[in-house]
């Protein structure tokens, strides 16, 4: 991803912090400092800053290595401002394991919250454990946030996968965005009265969450088309496209059907005739 930086590989996983992350370390020493607190309180406002995220990548890590326990791989864990993403490489994996897959997270956060809760009640009101205790409720606040039925935080792919076991995967989406809409306008409203940065956490909520489920319409649009079909000058193909390839893109106009393959892609959307052409997916080479 652009204008982030590989701060490690653990796990076998590449890490990377995107460059807004030094914002919010910014504002975490100006708030600091300007609560009358001096340098101190600034250092100790990143230091806390740092140790939050490092929780937010171990609550990544949770979705990642129970992937791994189903074979499937994790390209990277992508620390951002807003949170983390584990950016897991399977997309057809069963409702089952995307439902255990995505409870592993908040099951991290929260079992990092009650333990640092109980080392910090253990050792009562020293300044040490005020931080321990302040850092045990951030992680039980990320369990307990993500919970939450708004796709596609993991709350609402626990929802997905329910309602895949029931229902198409494309429905499933369809219903489980609805609902992740509904929550990201509670939480706008929310706030607007208490905290502005649920204003931006929940206008991400709601973009992404419609952008991945238009992709998952897309993908189902187009899966099991042979690829020479999605050409203007078919050639013979023994094997059908698959959405998780990655050396072509294809293009699918406003009606979700395939059109053609482009050599050199271009990187925004472009306009051929009365349609709208937009990328959706890579798929193999021919």
């Amino acid at each position: 991803m652009q204008w982030s930086w590989k701060i490690g590989r653990w796990f076998g996983i590449d890490t990377r912090v995107h460059a807004t992350f030094l914002l919010l370390l910014l504002w975490a020493a100006v708030s600091g400092f300007g609560h009358g607190g001096g340098a101190l309180a600034a250092f100790m406002g990143v230091v806390f800053m740092i140790a939050v995220f490092a929780s937010v990548f171990l609550h990544e890590v949770g979705h990642a290595l129970t992937a791994r326990v189903f074979g499937i791989g994790t390209h990277q864990i992508l620390l951002t401002p807003l949170g983390g993403i584990a950016e897991i490489e399977a997309r057809d994996m069963r409702p089952q394991q995307e439902m255990l897959i995505a409870l592993a997270g908040p099951a991290v956060s929260l079992g990092l919250g009650g333990a640092l809760l109980f080392v910090a009640s253990a050792f009562g009101s020293l300044t040490p454990f005020s931080f321990i205790g302040a850092l045990a409720w951030a992680n039980l606040m990320i369990g307990l946030f993500n919970l939450l039925p708004a796709f596609p935080m993991d709350g609402g792919r626990v929802l997905r996968s329910w309602l895949a076991t029931r229902m198409n995967y494309v429905r499933a989406t369809g219903i489980a965005a609805e609902v992740g809409k509904w929550a990201a306008l509670a939480m706008a409203l929310f706030g607007l009265f208490y905290d502005p940065i649920l204003i931006v956490l929940a206008a991400f909520v709601y973009l992404a969450g419609r952008a991945e489920a238009r992709g998952v319409e897309a993908r189902a649009a187009y899966e099991g088309v042979y690829d020479a079909e999605l050409i203007d000058e078919p050639v013979a193909r023994d094997r059908w496209a698959r959405p998780r390839d990655h050396l072509r893109d294809v293009y699918l106009d406003e009606g979700w059907r395939p059109r053609r393959f482009y050599r050199d892609p271009p990187q925004r959307q472009v306009v051929r005739g009365p349609r709208q052409v937009i990328i959706v997916e890579r798929v193999s080479r021919w």
